[in-house]
């Protein structure tokens, strides 16, 4: 099994008033960006020289939660600094932007920078995205789809092309550089619908799960595999990402101790994004035959775990000291199947706590996890 650290330059706590979302930025601090940006960088250092074996980043956009809105800006100063594991981007929006050509080369340019070394997210993103840069939710599937086959064509193709499409135009394209990878980048596409397994499944890549419970995760991992093998393949363990929060301390005491106040409104919380949630789930983001997601992206409050005990055994976290995050670890391995954990360890929101929880689970449950 492979472990993933998720890093998506956390800005911290804001004070402002409620759960909203998109959060005023007449809350942005310079110094503390910088501090940010500071800890980000020397995060990513000390997470490479303790062997992890891929450093995450991903899009977001509107909140301090991720100051990355161009995520490949981030990848690109990572590969500066990280100097041997593989650097994900989990992912790229592309349905958002309207150049995916843009895309396709700047991933290219990042995995010549980073020797090589770069996991390609192609993603559609969460639903409140879609109210970033005015969207059509309805759209969605059908501008990923075809942004995808032109980003794959322009690292593939070796001669000038064109493409007419039903959402982009272009009379010549002819990438340079190209990626250093070949045949091409190591490609995940996120997958809790049925649609995005079955995508993934016909065009031979990974899937990644996240925002989601261990039961719907396993659920999705095993309609991709039945689809794989409907398309005649079969795929590695390491082309299933689970992403989870993670929390580890000396002993489960401390470690629940210290999440119990992230549970303390769960269930009741309201707020900017999860209506826009809401409204982009019920407006044909999700596409036909999935009505299962769309009923609970209409209020994901009400999927809330209330208590971290509840978190741990659903597997939307994992927490506790290193003996029982061994045996939450081994439980999701087994479970989902997944190769990968894309592991998001800001939980406390405290930076020594962080970097206490990331050596604690290197040194002393990474090892028998890769074993996994």
């Amino acid at each position: 099994m492979k472990f993933s650290v998720f890093n998506g330059m956390p800005y911290g706590r804001v004070q402002t008033p409620g759960n909203r979302w998109p959060v005023p930025n007449k809350y942005f601090d310079a110094e503390q960006a910088k501090r940010a940006v500071a800890n980000c960088l020397e995060e990513v250092v000390m997470e490479d020289e303790l062997g992890f074996d891929w450093i995450a980043c991903a899009e977001h956009h509107y909140s301090p939660f991720n100051l990355a809105p161009n995520v490949t800006v981030l990848a690109s100063a990572l590969t500066q600094h990280v100097k041997r594991a593989k650097i994900a981007i989990l992912g790229a929006l592309i349905p958002l932007t309207g150049n995916p050509v843009r895309i396709a080369e700047e991933f290219a340019m990042i995995d010549n920078l980073s020797g090589g070394r770069l996991v390609a997210g192609l993603l559609r993103g969460a639903p409140y995205e879609y109210m970033v840069y005015n969207v059509n939710p309805a759209e969605s599937r059908s501008r990923f789809e075809e942004a995808w086959d032109l980003i794959i064509k322009a690292w593939t193709d070796t001669m000038p092309f064109g493409w007419e499409g039903q959402h982009f135009h272009y009379r010549h394209v002819s990438i340079w550089p190209r990626p250093l990878q070949q045949p091409t980048l190591p490609i995940y596409i996120s997958g809790s619908s049925k649609e995005s397994g079955e995508f993934a499944a016909r065009k031979k890549v990974g899937l990644g799960l996240a925002f989601t419970t261990m039961a719907f995760a396993a659920e999705a991992a095993r309609y991709y595999r039945e689809q794989c093998a409907v398309n005649g393949w079969q795929p590695m363990p390491e082309q299933v990402i689970y992403q989870v929060p993670i929390h580890v301390d000396e002993t489960d005491e401390k470690a629940r101790e210290a999440l119990r106040p992230l549970f303390a409104h769960a269930g009741t919380t309201t707020g900017g994004m999860v209506r826009a949630n809401r409204l982009v789930a019920t407006s044909g983001f999700f596409g036909k035959g999935d009505n299962k997601l769309v009923e609970r992206f209409k209020d994901l409050t009400i999927d809330e775990p209330r208590t971290v005990e509840e978190a741990i055994e659903r597997g939307t976290v994992i927490c506790g000291g290193p003996k029982s995050v061994m045996a939450q670890v081994r439980r999701m391995h087994d479970e989902i199947g997944c190769g990968v954990l894309n592991l998001i360890f800001d939980r406390t929101g405290v930076p020594e706590k962080k970097r206490r929880s990331i050596e604690l689970f290197a040194k002393e449950v990474m090892p028998e996890g890769h074993t996994l």
